[in-house]
């Protein structure tokens, strides 16, 4: 029996919502590039951008860590993400549309979130149970 059940439930609570957040935002900003504005040559050269970025956040986000509490890494990380998502539609509202850029900030955000989040999620998960646990834990996860 794992000894942390409650922390674990809420760590796959939390899990589920980001994870339903982050997926509708991958999914539908390449379909507005490539649908709505048909303009897929921007969102191409962005996702190329943050890709090249990711190749170097990866290794900070590995040092921060293995460096930092990762509980305060997962929730600093996941509220820094949020309230940027909070900022774009209150945004759009205000003006009555999203500008471009700002729809494109929303994917390198999100994309750049995922590469400090699934690998703190994995490691902050196998902190809060014994090690009998990690495999059992991560493929949950």
């Amino acid at each position: 029996m794992m000894w942390n059940l409650r922390a674990i439930s809420l760590l796959f609570a939390a899990n589920i919502i980001s994870g339903f957040a982050q997926g509708l935002s991958v999914l539908a900003i390449p379909w507005y590039f490539a649908d709505i504005i048909n303009e897929p040559q921007i969102f191409s050269l962005t996702f190329a951008a943050v890709t090249f970025i990711s190749i170097f956040w990866i290794l900070i986000a590995g040092t921060l860590i293995d460096r930092f509490p990762r509980k305060n890494i997962f929730i600093l990380g996941s509220a820094l993400a949020g309230a940027s998502m909070f900022i774009v539609p209150a945004v759009g509202f205000y003006h009555g549309e999203i500008p471009v850029w700002l729809i494109l900030l929303t994917f390198a955000i999100t994309s750049l979130f995922f590469n400090i989040h699934y690998p703190t999620l994995y490691a902050f998960g196998q902190e809060i149970t014994e090690p009998k646990h990690y495999g059992r834990i991560n493929s949950m996860i």
